[in-house]
Formats: C-alpha cells, sequence, structure tokens
C-alpha cells in the first residue's frame, strides 16, 4: 500500500474558488492553497488536510461532492486533455483507466459492461477520507459530463463510509441514487453514453498526447520504495511541462515542483537517479515516438523536446542511438514499407 500518494495541483483550485466566494476568512489557509497550485502535483495527505479544514469553516453536507462538480477536464492534466481529443466516451474511458496512475498511483479501478450498464469501481490507498472519496466519485461524474457535454446523471452511485445523517443532498448533487457503506467507490452509467461523441476531438491531439502518457507510464520504477516512486513520477511529468516551455533545466523543474535545487538533487539521489538520466530518458523515449510519427518534422520533435537548436536534438540523439533523427526515421520508414515520413527541416 501506498504510504504517500500525490495528486493533480489542479485539484486545490475548485477549493481555493470555494473558499473564496464564501468569502471565508482564513488566510493561511488561502495561501497555502495559492501556494499548491504553483506547483505540479499536491501530497494527497496534504489534500485531505485541506478539505477538512475548509469543511471546518464551513460544515455543509457534501462538501466534497459539492467541490468535485466545479472540476473540469483540465483539472486532469495530460490526462484530461487526452480525453478531451477523443471521439466518444467509449474511446476516452478505456484510456481513463490505463493512464489514471498519472493522477494518483494509489487507485486502482475496474470496469465492465453488463445488461446495458458500465459498472465501475475504484479504491484509493491513501485519498480515503470521506471527502476526499466523495470528491473523487464527484469529480469523475463531472468529467464525463464535461467530455458529452451535457449533465447525464449516473444510473447509481456508492461511498464506502457510513451513511451521513443528511445523505438526501447526496442524490440530489449527483442526480441518481447514492448508496453507503460499499467496499469501494462505485459508479454505474448507462452504456449508450460511451457512443456519445465529444466535440473537442482531435485525433491527431490524441495520438501526441498518448505517446507522452505512455512513455511516463513505461518509464515508472518497478523496485523502489513508495516515497522515492511518487516523487519520481511527479518529476517525469514536470520534465514533460517544462520541455513544452522550452526549458527543461534541472533549476526549472525543482521551482516548478517547489524544491531547492539542492534539495531537488538529494531527492533525486534517494531516488537511485540524477536529473541528467531522467532528462535523458524521457527525451529519448518520447523522440523515438515522434520520428515515428509522419507528420511531425524533425524541426517539430526537437521542439517538443525542449531543444532551441535542432543540431542540440541530432547530437544527442546520436549519442542515444548512434544514428541520426533522420537515419531513424528513415529505417523506421523502411520497416513498416508505408509512405513517407514528414521531411525533415
Amino acid at each position: 500500500m501506498h504510504k504517500t500518494d500525490f495528486l493533480p495541483a489542479t485539484f486545490v483550485e475548485p477549493l481555493l474558488e470555494y473558499l473564496q466566494a464564501r468569502q471565508i476568512d482564513d488566510r493561511a489557509l488561502e495561501t497555502e492553497l495559492q501556494q499548491v497550485l504553483q506547483s505540479s502535483h499536491v501530497c494527497a495527505r496534504q489534500f485531505c488536510d485541506l478539505l477538512e479544514r475548509l469543511h471546518r469553516h464551513d460544515p455543509v453536507s457534501a462538501l466534497g461532492v459539492r467541490l468535485g462538480r466545479a472540476a473540469q477536464p483540465r483539472h486532469f492534466g495530460v490526462v484530461g486533455y487526452m480525453l478531451s481529443s477523443c471521439s466518444t466516451l467509449g474511446q476516452a474511458l478505456p484510456r481513463y483507466q490505463r493512464y489514471h496512475a498519472l493522477l494518483q498511483q494509489g487507485l486502482h479501478s475496474r470496469a465492465w459492461l453488463g445488461q446495458g450498464v458500465l459498472h465501475m469501481r475504484w479504491s484509493q490507498a491513501v485519498a480515503n477520507t470521506p471527502l476526499a472519496l466523495e470528491f473523487s466519485l464527484a469529480v469523475f461524474v463531472s468529467l464525463y459530463q464535461s467530455l458529452i457535454g451535457r449533465a447525464q446523471a449516473p444510473l447509481h452511485a456508492g461511498l464506502p463510509f457510513a451513511r451521513p445523517a443528511d445523505s438526501d443532498v447526496y442524490q440530489v448533487l449527483l442526480g441518481c441514487p447514492v448508496q453507503f457503506g460499499c467496499a469501494e467507490i462505485e459508479l454505474n452509467l448507462p452504456a449508450h453514453l460511451l457512443a456519445m461523441p465529444i466535440a473537442s476531438k482531435d485525433p491527431y491531439l490524441l495520438k501526441l498526447l498518448e505517446q507522452q502518457a505512455q512513455a511516463l507510464l513505461s518509464q515508472q520504477p518497478e523496485h523502489m520504495d513508495a516515497d522515492s516512486e511518487a516523487f519520481f513520477v511527479r518529476v517525469q511529468e514536470q520534465v514533460v511541462e517544462s520541455m513544452k516551455n522550452g526549458d527543461a533545466s534541472a533549476e526549472a523543474v525543482a521551482a516548478a515542483l517547489g524544491y531547492s535545487l539542492r534539495s531537488f538533487y538529494r531527492q533525486l539521489q534517494q531516488a537511485g537517479y540524477s536529473y541528467r538520466s531522467v532528462l535523458a530518458q524521457t527525451r529519448h523515449t518520447l523522440a523515438r515516438q515522434y520520428l515515428r510519427d509522419p507528420n511531425l518534422t524533425q524541426s517539430d520533435a526537437a521542439l517538443l523536446l525542449g531543444y532551441a537548436e535542432q543540431s542540440s536534438f541530432i547530437r544527442a540523439f546520436r549519442s542515444w542511438t548512434g544514428i541520426t533523427p533522420g537515419e531513424y526515421r528513415q529505417r523506421h520508414l523502411q520497416q513498416r514499407g508505408g509512405s513517407s515520413p514528414a521531411q525533415a527541416s
């Protein structure tokens, strides 16, 4: 079981907006929420604590559900953008299952179809307080409804904690019967929703985002304690984000994660990595995927990997593989026997 876990820091945004909208006077809490939003992830235990502190100020029923219903796909980071690029909900949900470890390592889920119903069940190893569990249920409901562009209610929802005195509020907020005392979080959806189109579909962007998500998953270490593993995943994700911004230096990544450079290096060393190796490994994995994409030029690949100069990309790629990017692309083309890729430029 994970002793430590992390969630996207963007999930804190609904908390901050709620605190400000309700005019709750707690400057320390507001400052902490704002500080969390400056980083890419928030510790699951810290997130649970933030929910509890907000609830003490405003002890309304089903606060976690209320907060979760304000979530949008963008709060799910690269996974949310990838799902928004899918053509249908049926195309999006299997990808959510495949890549949810990028959102929360300690989340375990399963789904199956039966008699016209999509059954979903999941549990959270660390973010498992009642407020966090109901937030998790509500953000997923908000996610699928945002993707299809309509407030289609679930058929059934279930939560793994005792029935509260004001349980009727949950049914009102979620739009369906809610069962309590379940073994896991439960959600049942009409199977016909899987055919619902997603208006923001973008097949090319979907392919690109899925390549990045797959690269992050494939690099997750097999033998590492939970704390180090969570830190390693956060570093990987921030490296990809920093490459898009054109500055993938250790200083930029450390600052984005809220670490001093010395502390950042020490954490990496404890996990058995150096920053140079993490950056090179991530770039190498993504480079090969980008070069196999006929819609991307060699210059596009270099820019996506954070290289200001294409010559730097060529030198780095040759050091990884012994050949140039152009030679790698040509070999891949010959192996596939397909059409010509985009011309290098």
